[in-house]
């Protein structure tokens, strides 16, 4: 898996509670939405976008340090080679037995 889509799906579901707690907490403000959205919508749009944007790029230089960005490739790399049949031969035997659709 590529860095950028983990750091896409944190930032979606940290995001998305983030809206559910604060919705909640902001319920008494429900009339003056208009109000509000009238006088400052453009400033909290490019705060949240800015915000958005800051802990995307913060995941995704976590993600790098810590070397997921190679993770997908490693496990892709292994993988193929069980089914050539290196390592372990278990494995592989199980491997080939489950493309066949034997499943005993």
């Amino acid at each position: 898996m590529q860095p950028w889509k983990i750091s896409a799906g944190l930032t979606a579901a940290i995001a998305g509670s983030t809206f559910l707690i604060a919705g909640s907490r902001l319920g008494y403000l429900s009339p003056f939405w208009p109000v509000v959205l009238a006088d400052h919508g453009l400033s909290l749009a490019a705060n949240l976008a800015l915000a958005l944007g800051t802990l995307a790029a913060a995941i995704y230089a976590a993600g790098r340090a810590t070397g997921l960005a190679d993770l997908g490739r490693r496990v892709d790399l292994a993988e193929r080679s069980v089914r050539r049949g290196e390592g372990d031969p278990d494995l592989s035997d199980a491997l080939r037995r489950d493309a066949e659709g034997d499943w005993e």
